[in-house]
């Protein structure tokens, strides 16, 4: 039973990474094409970006890029990366159980530093929903698409952990009991 609550974790995190991917591809893209600077006069500019600075540096995960906003994303970029990178082991430990005993030490430490990093920026993206500053510049619909990803890989991280940390292979019975009976 344990090894299908593993199967079904991995096609949960398989999806929620597809989410998570998409709702990083919407922030990015609209980071790529921000039109908030187009227009303004240096004064404007320079409130305008103090505020901009202000509410992602708020995050603490999220480093503004006012000039150069196509990077502000990097972090959480490299964490999808190192996200797909701890569901590549655990997806091989579950395709194949038998080395489950050996790699679930090395998969469920790094599948738990992932969970941290995707933590924080579940927190990171509940306070953009909340900050009307944050929704008019990268649209209230990319934020929660992005954290409901976000919180279906936490989810699914959760699961992981508890299962692959649960799973005991089937011992197969090696001794073979032979009666001989004399009479």
């Amino acid at each position: 039973m344990i090894y299908y609550g593993l199967v079904f974790a991995q096609l949960f995190t398989f999806v929620a990474y597809a989410v998570v991917t998409a709702g990083a591809a919407l922030l990015q893209e609209r980071a790529n094409n921000l039109p908030l600077w187009e227009g303004m006069n240096e004064t404007t500019l320079a409130a305008t970006q103090a505020v901009y600075n202000d509410v992602f540096q708020s995050t603490t995960y999220i480093i503004p890029y006012p000039d150069r906003p196509q990077y502000q994303f990097q972090y959480q970029w490299w964490i999808i990366e190192f996200e797909f990178f701890c569901f590549a082991i655990t997806a091989g430990l579950t395709a194949f159980p038998a080395f489950i005993p050996r790699g679930r030490p090395v998969a469920l430490a790094f599948l738990s530093s992932a969970l941290v990093l995707v933590l924080d920026n579940v927190n990171a993206l509940f306070f953009l929903l909340r900050n009307d500053t944050a929704k008019a510049v990268f649209e209230e619909h990319r934020i929660a698409t992005a954290q409901a990803g976000l919180m279906m890989v936490g989810i699914a991280n959760f699961m992981t952990i508890i299962f692959m940390g649960l799973y005991q292979p089937q011992e197969k019975n090696s001794d073979v009991t032979v009666k001989i009976d004399s009479a």
